[in-house]
């Protein structure tokens, strides 16, 4: 349910915390799925069919989460400090960056070879990041109210019920956002071969 500005908004308060711990959560969960994938072996073999089938949907997840990423970005990078952004994929979802992301984290997750690691990284941001959305979007409807609000109405959160895209033929970028924007997502390519390197450590020790 959607709620007025004037209303208080204090059952998304108790959020905060999370959009604070982002970075130390998602920290231990990489580590936590770094070791156990040292330490056990793989669900499938390295030759196998399935490892084909996998490593080819790991890299394209990422792929699409990258490309997707700097979709977003470039539009989020003009407007995102003065306006509600209603452009681009934030036509289709309210949240794009955290969809693209976690397409690009089950993409990772394939990589490392272990069902156990994906489940633990797509259960992990499935939990936990609903929770960060949740106090980001309080913060929006305090920042910009109705404008906010009547966006929320229109536009879901995660899943598409459209793909009405909304493209103007001119938009404002801030270069310095897309550029950090780009070197983050170059940690997904640097992250695929990492765990694809370590993925290939079982055959080799």
């Amino acid at each position: 349910m959607i709620v007025s500005p004037d209303e208080p908004t204090c059952r998304f308060a108790q959020y905060e915390w999370a959009i604070r711990f982002r970075q130390p959560v998602s920290i231990v969960v990489i580590l936590a799925c770094t070791l156990l994938q040292f330490l056990t072996s793989p669900s499938w073999a390295g030759n196998s069919l399935v490892n084909v089938l996998a490593e080819t949907l790991s890299f394209v997840l990422v792929v699409i989460a990258a490309f997707g990423r700097i979709w977003s970005a470039l539009y989020i990078s003009g407007y995102k400090e003065d306006r509600v952004v209603t452009e681009g994929p934030y036509a289709i979802v309210r949240n794009p960056l955290y969809v693209f992301s976690f397409l690009g984290t089950l993409g990772l997750g394939l990589t490392t070879r272990h069902l156990a690691v994906v489940t633990i990284i797509v259960g992990a941001f499935i939990l936990y990041y609903p929770l960060v959305v949740l106090a980001e979007e309080r913060n929006l409807q305090h920042k910009f109210g109705q404008a906010y609000l009547d966006y929320a109405s229109k536009v879901p959160r995660f899943l598409p019920s459209h793909f009405r895209l909304v493209e103007p033929d001119t938009y404002p970028v801030r270069p310095g956002h897309v550029r950090r924007s780009l070197l983050e997502i170059v940690w997904f390519f640097w992250a695929f071969l990492i765990l694809h390197l370590v993925a290939d450590f079982h055959y080799v020790v």
